[in-house]
């Protein structure tokens, strides 16, 4: 296993131009796995990556997003997002029909009275924050109604899980944040279990559905529940922020697409790509792997870094690192994972992307960053996108 020449953090926090910088020289040593810390392994090549997300039975998902043991507070049970077949695929089937094809394009006229409704809310012509004002109002509701929280409870949800995503990949339950949202999730788990004719949401699903012969424990339904919501908040809200800034910087881009509206699914797809808004999973080394060799120790981490691998010149072209609406490989992009841990709400986000989209193109066509705009990073070593989205019209 190499190690790089230089110091290379990728849980730190840091101006995408110097992550990217950063991921640019892990990938030019050409090592299938580079060492950052002992025992942690980090994979940087698209190819690479791909096998590594393939390889479930050595490369097991417990403990996916979180590095250090769990700390004070509850500990988290299996998740979706990191856990191992058999139970995974159980969990998986339980939730699959609240995702599924014919959900989303239902749900997609009511995705866009969203969106209508928070542009009603700016103010003529702006300034205004779209990733603040917008994007992230807009996840949060759709994936609020889709697990079963009332929209006016939303807001409040968002604010604690988004402190939360901030200090991954360290402990959170023993945070003040976490506590407060396992009690409301597990008041609603209860509450469901209460009434005789429940909602038809995923919240009820967790509440009343089994796992492997047996109903889940209400402190299993909060983590479930929470994982959902959160899990539909950020990475969505901060492509929409970093495709539309993208569009936006070079204003050509937002006139073609203005003229040719066929461009808008590989402009989502492109946009997914180069804005990467998960940088990486995490996978613990259950076994071997020819990927891995030796390099790392059994119980050892291995980083899936799918914002280098959304980034390889080898499969993407050199040119890489710039937005290409056209881009023909762009769908090729790990954003959404690969194998069976593909993102269960991948449908629903390309979906809440694309309507954002066409209501921006179709309600803001003079769309324009605002004067004196200076692009920031959203401050967390798992997300990537701007922190905000100032724009005038």
């Amino acid at each position: 296993m190499a190690s790089v020449e230089q110091t290379f953090d990728p849980f730190a926090v840091a101006e995408v131009e110097t992550v990217r910088r950063d991921l640019a020289r892990v990938r030019a040593g050409g090592c299938p796995v580079t060492g950052v810390a002992p025992g942690i392994g980090f994979v940087g090549h698209h190819g690479r990556a791909r096998e590594a997300l393939l390889a479930h039975e050595a490369l097991s998902n417990h403990g996916n997003f979180v590095l250090e043991a769990p700390g004070d507070g509850p500990a988290p049970p299996d998740l979706i997002t990191q856990s191992d077949p058999p139970h995974h695929t159980t969990l998986r089937a339980l939730l699959r029909p609240g995702f599924a094809r014919a959900a989303i394009v239902e749900a997609a006229p009511w995705v866009r009275e969203y969106v209508d409704e928070l542009i009603d809310a700016l103010p003529v012509g702006g300034p205004a924050d779209l990733v603040g004002e917008v994007a992230l109002p807009l996840t949060a509701g759709v994936i609020a109604r889709l697990v079963g929280v009332p929209e006016a409870d939303a807001d409040a949800l968002s604010r604690d899980s988004l402190a939360i995503t901030a200090i991954l990949p360290a402990p959170f339950t023993g945070t003040e944040e976490w506590a407060r949202l396992e009690r409301y999730f597990t008041e609603a788990a209860q509450h469901r279990r209460a009434v005789a004719d429940p909602p038809d949401d995923l919240l009820t699903r967790l509440a009343l559905g089994e796992i492997d012969g047996r109903r889940l424990t209400e402190q299993e339904v909060a983590f479930h529940a929470w994982q959902l919501f959160v899990a539909g908040l950020e990475s969505t809200a901060y492509t929409i922020g970093s495709t539309v800034h993208q569009l936006l910087l070079d204003r050509s881009r937002w006139e073609e697409l203005l003229a040719d509206r066929s461009l808008l699914d590989n402009t989502r797809e492109e946009g997914l790509r180069h804005g990467s808004a998960i940088r990486w999973v995490l996978r613990t080394v259950a076994g071997p792997s020819e990927l891995i060799g030796t390099a790392v120790p059994e119980n050892g981490r291995v980083i899936v870094g799918l914002e280098s691998a959304n980034l390889d010149e080898e499969v993407f072209g050199p040119d890489a690192g710039e937005f290409d609406m056209r881009r023909p490989s762009a769908r090729r992009h790990l954003s959404f994972g690969h194998g069976i841990h593909l993102c269960l709400g991948a449908e629903l986000s390309r979906t809440e992307i694309s309507v954002a989209l066409e209501a921006l193109l179709d309600r803001m066509p003079d769309l324009r960053l605002a004067p004196g705009f200076r692009y920031t990073d959203v401050a967390s070593p798992m997300f990537c996108g701007p922190a905000r989205l100032d724009v005038v019209w």
